[in-house]
């Protein structure tokens, strides 16, 4: 016990605002710009989420620090079962045998303002949770690519949505050993109408934003895997679909990256984006996806010795370079 104790108060000595950051996620709003843009509805959706309108301090003080709502045995969270919140894909011919991809919402409330007149459904599933779905089935139905989609809400409380979605992902991970790539999916936010929509192929559609974390905050020795990856889709897109994908943007969060080599956060299309324009990128990523899941497959079966030389991120992928690709809510 003693040993355990010298332990922790060591790591809070050698990084004490990592440490506060990870147990007290409310303060990370830096991983959030859309809160840090519009600070009122932010907090309101915190202290909506974390109290479920019950702001008293005891209340705050355990959604803020999990230790604490430990002490009454009631308000511990218990992990789901196995299938709870999993969905099979429907069956095809030829479906392959192993999961190789996994897509979860951490933000599930996320909507499209346009489709249903607000940007978030509170404790509900958002359009963002059909874009997986769409996703999910163009990935089974065209592909022929086993995906395990949890359609579980993480954000009920939207402090500690991350923390919720971790359960998700270490889940996923340890019932699919043979994943290539798990999917984040959210939407952005922040955005005029004018700068939701791109042009593919001569048709107006949402836009597409991949988001990968780092370790400038906490231990990520391996993030540059997930990078590389980002960007094999990233021109993947850009050669299917020119226009699409408005590139690949570093951040300074884990996002539960860390747990996969092969998870990304993707933002596809933004609050002021229609559920159907966002559902039509949707196909489109898929279709990119596809073609990425098959070239891993042969350099699984020892088909492809080639190794392309690592790219390393651009200052402008690890700033926020142009306002128009600034990202909004991750």
């Amino acid at each position: 016990m003693v040993n355990a104790v010298d332990w922790v108060f060591s790591k809070i000595s050698q990084d004490p605002r990592s440490m506060i950051l990870t147990t007290m996620p409310a303060l990370a709003w830096q991983d959030t710009p859309e809160e840090m843009e519009r600070p009122g509805p932010a907090l309101w959706y915190w202290l909506a989420g974390v109290t479920r309108f019950n702001l008293t301090p005891e209340s705050i003080l355990q959604a803020q620090i999990p230790m604490l709502a430990q002490v009454q045995g009631t308000a511990v969270i218990t992990v789901s079962s196995e299938t709870a919140g999993l969905e099979e894909p429907p069956l095809v011919e030829n479906l392959s045998k192993d999961v190789l991809v996994g897509i979860y919402n951490t933000h599930t409330g996320e909507t499209y303002s346009l489709t249903d007149g607000t940007d978030r459904l509170t404790g509900k599933q958002g359009g963002v949770v059909l874009v997986a779905k769409e996703v999910q089935r163009q990935l089974a139905e065209k592909h022929a690519i086993r995906v395990a989609l949890s359609d579980k809400v993480h954000d009920a409380r939207y402090a500690t949505s991350y923390l919720e979605s971790e359960k998700t992902v270490r889940q996923l991970v340890a019932n699919n050993p043979s994943m290539i790539t798990m999917l984040d999916i959210h939407r952005d936010a922040g955005r005029s109408r004018e700068n939701c929509l791109v042009e593919v192929k001569g048709k107006k559609t949402a836009p597409i934003l991949i988001i990968v974390g780092s370790d400038a905050r906490l231990p990520f020795p391996n993030w540059k895997q997930n990078y590389q990856f980002a960007c094999k889709l990233a021109d993947k897109l850009d050669q299917l679909y020119p226009g699409l994908c408005l590139g690949v943007r570093v951040k300074e969060g884990r996002y539960n990256q860390f747990l996969h080599p092969g998870a990304i956060l993707v933002e596809v299309g933004s609050d002021n984006n229609s559920l159907e324009e966002a559902k039509t990128s949707a196909v489109m990523l898929a279709d990119a996806l596809a073609e990425i899941i098959k070239e891993e497959l042969k350099k699984r079966d020892g088909q492809d010795q080639t190794k392309p030389a690592l790219k390393e991120p651009s200052a402008k992928e690890t700033n926020e370079g142009s306002e128009d690709k600034i990202e909004k809510s991750v």
